[in-house]
């Protein structure tokens, strides 16, 4: 949903009304005002779906933030319910991502966009509540590498109902974050010669 910037003018004093009137059990006033000034009115279908008849559709981005947060959602529920010697074997299977694999959000110079994405749906609107109240900056460049691993997942995903990931499977997943055909590898906190 894009709004003029009339619309803009008119949204930001309806909402200092409603908030300086202190009107309780509605909008939350504040929200609605960043999210229209933010430039993210797809937000407020999100957090008021009955206001809005047709729905608002989600940009692209916002869907492949939320299919991040959930891939990375199911790879550290799935790594938590490892026993140790699962994560051992996982360890080796991924060498470069395998030890304790966390989702660590965008980077906050490159990414920003998604990365204010993954602020708006896990703290704003509560969702994936795992991730609120984490460090969302990963401080490198992410976003191509989750492409490729969000590949791996639907594919091993949908192969079942009530599936649960392998230590195979995931670390498929996690090797797919490796920077392909360049003889270099994303570790951790390193970029080295593979």
């Amino acid at each position: 949903m894009e709004f003029s910037n009339q619309q803009k003018l008119i949204i930001t004093l309806l909402t200092d009304i409603h908030a300086h009137l202190g009107i309780d059990n509605s909008v939350d006033p504040l929200f609605v005002r960043r999210m229209v000034l933010g430039g993210h009115g797809w937000a407020l279908g999100w957090a008021y779906p009955g206001l809005f008849e047709d729905g608002i559709e989600a940009p692209e981005a916002v869907t492949f933030v939320a299919e991040v947060l959930t891939m990375w959602e199911a790879i550290e529920e799935t790594y938590a319910g490892f026993d140790q010697a699962r994560k051992d074997q996982l360890a080796e299977l991924a060498p470069a991502f395998g030890r304790d694999p966390r989702f660590c959000g965008f980077d906050g110079n490159h990414e920003a966009d998604l990365r204010g994405i993954v602020h708006i749906l896990v703290d704003d609107l509560g969702r994936w509540p795992a991730f609120r109240g984490r460090d969302t900056d990963s401080h490198r460049i992410l976003a191509d590498g989750y492409r490729r691993m969000l590949e791996v997942y639907a594919r091993i995903a949908n192969s079942g109902p009530g599936s649960r990931l392998s230590v195979e499977a995931l670390a498929e997943i996690l090797n797919a974050k490796i920077i392909p055909k360049s003889g270099m590898e994303l570790d951790a906190n390193v970029l080295r010669w593979a």
